[in-house]
């Protein structure tokens, strides 16, 4: 916004000075000729002191000197004193209000640099009402309306936000753009060094709640500059931006790189698919890793920096960007993307959507890849007339991180602001523009007999849409940690090809907790383990032998299991809770594991190798006193035995 305000007054101020021959004689005496040329000469040298005395002489020989006020009023804001700047440019209204309409959208400029919105917007629709000819500023002036128009409402209505400077990640130089893990414990941000070359780090979230002393990436710093990162949910992936490098396809690229057992490997370009000889930079990946988002100003956008997707194919290859459309960007810029672990809710930076004046925080929903929600300004004081970008949510929906050059001080008085280097603040999100809150699985599959990790396969299907969500092989490590939108129910499935199968049932609501513990899986070997493995994820209809659709997930694992091991036999034992008649138990448990066996038969499996048998409540597992008790009791289960 002072950018803006300083175009304006050097465009007023050239008005004034190349009408100077003809309009100082409408508002002061031919005596003064010589003494207004030599004010205006001090001027026009930048001696902006010895210029002010001139023209405040000038005004006291003659006090209807319009032009001079205005040069007065250009002069003390150059010297930063913007109150009485204000105070010149309202005289000279006062004197002729039409004198010069174009007075009134520079007075408007200061106005809102002195935070009194209501009189900015004011005197931005008083030039608007009054300027017939200049189509640009025209143009201009209806944009800073709409900016005005916010701002004065913005401040009228603020919303509640408690900030926090992250006082171990904060330095003397500037940090930005912050990316964290799905647990929010690791952070990588980016800082510029002696204000001139940026580079990598990451700390790292103990458990009294605060960070370490970052350090930098010493195998992806190089003496290019490294920034705008984008870690994976479960750690192991890093995207991250650096420029000037031979292998670059433009200025600069979006890199990828992979943690390893001795940190991390060599940074790979991320390929033509993605990079383009144009500006590519802060990527963010859905958590799923299937959908990028990033910046850009390529060919083919709709103004300075846009905000592109692309998304991964089934042979993992990435599709070719496309431009996420009027809903997001505008002819100006947009940046800084950060799509939430929901998979819905994107934030990003904006001065072209009205805001408080640069660049604003704003939230949108996704409706298709292409379609989003009509984008809202996240609110003052998060967002004020200085730059806001940078802005990443905790999975929990709630908090947030963002990056600033002011201190959050309630921004009542210009004196309060401080220019200062961006920092990293954790915020309050208001609750209106707050993501869907995710949970998140941390684990751990171990083979059951050497204890040794396991790189078994992680399959998440997500009830709602009756899809999988997530899939994905373990690496040598045997972890992941995995983020699942919020208001939902979904089924886990642990596989190995040689080991026995593993299932979990999650429901993700707002209130489950966000700290979970690591949950360590054990995987016998089919070969040497004949005990029951309970199906949890096989469900049926109530007092029914019918089996539920969501339960074809976990019965088509079991499908594979017997296609791969086709020397074993399977036997499928029903189970219920004590609720009714005794026999009626028996045949409904006797009658599921039959629907069991009939799927699995419908699938290709020979019915020689299949038996089914049910148990009614005589093997409960829990106590049939409570709900909870009861319904691990209501179970299928099955175990598999080598073909004699």
């Amino acid at each position: 916004m002072r950018k803006a305000l300083l175009l304006s007054l050097s465009l007023l101020c050239v008005l004034v000075v190349s009408n100077a021959q003809t309009t100082y004689l409408k508002t002061a005496p031919s005596s003064l000729k010589k003494s207004y040329q030599k004010a205006l000469d001090l001027y026009k040298n930048n001696q902006y002191p010895k210029a002010q005395k001139a023209f405040e002489k000038l005004i006291k020989k003659s006090p209807q000197f319009i032009d001079a006020y205005i040069i007065l009023g250009s002069i003390h804001f150059d010297l930063d004193q913007s109150i009485e700047s204000e105070r010149y440019f309202v005289k000279a209204l006062g004197l002729d209000s039409n004198y010069m309409p174009k007075v009134y959208y520079t007075l408007s400029l200061v106005n809102y640099s002195n935070q009194k919105y209501s009189d900015a917007h004011k005197n931005i629709k008083k030039f608007l009402q009054l300027e017939q000819m200049n189509k640009d500023l025209i143009s201009k002036a209806n944009k800073k309306l709409k900016t005005f128009h916010f701002a004065d409402s913005a401040t009228r209505n603020p919303v509640i936000s408690k900030s926090t400077p992250l006082s171990f990640i904060n330095s003397d130089f500037s940090e930005y753009l912050p990316s964290l893990t799905a647990d929010g414990r690791t952070m990588v941000f980016t800082r510029k060094i002696n204000n001139d070359n940026e580079d990598l780090f990451i700390s790292y979230k103990q458990d009294d709640g605060q960070w370490t002393s970052p350090v930098d990436i010493i195998e992806l710093n190089t003496s290019f500059n490294e920034g705008a990162p984008a870690i994976s949910p479960d750690g192991n992936t890093l995207v991250f931006v650096s420029c000037d490098r031979k292998e670059s396809h433009g200025g600069c690229d979006l890199y990828i790189s992979y943690k390893t057992d001795k940190g991390w490997s060599p940074a790979a370009n991320f390929g033509d698919k993605i990079n383009s000889p144009a500006y590519e930079t802060q990527p963010c990946f859905s958590d799923n890793g299937k959908i990028l988002v990033f910046c850009s100003n390529r060919i083919g956008g709709l103004g300075g920096r846009d905000l592109w997707l692309s998304f991964k194919n089934k042979d993992n290859t990435w599709v070719k960007p496309i431009n996420l459309g009027p809903d997001i960007n505008t002819p100006e810029n947009e940046e800084c993307p950060f799509l939430h672990s929901d998979n819905k809710t994107l934030y990003f930076s904006s001065d072209g959507h009205p805001g408080m004046g640069d660049k604003d925080i704003f939230m949108s929903r996704m409706k298709t890849l292409t379609q989003w929600s009509t984008p809202i300004n996240i609110g003052f004081p998060i967002n004020s007339p200085l730059d806001e970008s940078s802005f990443v949510a905790f999975s929990s929906g709630n908090k947030a991180l963002i990056a600033s050059d002011k201190s959050f001080v309630g921004m009542k008085d210009k004196k309060q602001l401080q220019y200062i280097n961006l920092d990293i603040y954790e915020i309050d999100i208001p609750n209106h523009v707050q993501p869907i809150p995710s949970c998140f699985v941390k684990l751990k599959v171990l083979d059951a007999i050497s204890q040794l990790p396991l790189m078994a396969t992680i399959e998440i299907y997500r009830l709602q849409d009756k899809k999988v969500f997530f899939s994905d092989k373990l690496n040598n490590t045997g972890s992941k940690l995995i983020s699942l939108p919020g208001d939902a129910e979904y089924f886990i499935s642990i596989t190995h090809p040689d080991y026995t199968l593993i299932s979990e049932n999650i429901i993700c609501t707002r209130n489950t907790t966000f700290n979970p513990q690591l949950q360590i899986y054990t995987l016998f070997p089919i070969e040497k383990y004949e005990q029951n493995t309970i199906l949890k994820n096989v469900l049926f209809e109530t007092a029914s032998a019918n089996l539920k659709e969501e339960s074809y997930f976990e019965l088509n694992k079991l499908v594979e299991i017997l296609q791969h091991k086709v020397q074993f036999k399977i036997h499928i034992l029903g189970h219920t809770d004590n609720i009714g008649e005794d026999i009626d138990n028996l045949k409904l448990s006797d009658l599921r594991a039959k629907s069991v066996a009939n799927y699995l038969i419908s699938k290709g499996i020979i019915s020689s190798r299949i038996s089914s048998e049910g148990k009614g409540e005589l093997l409960p597992v829990a106590n049939n006193d409570t709900e909870e008790g009861r319904a691990l009791n209501r179970r299928t289960e099955f175990s598999l035995k080598k073909i004699e």
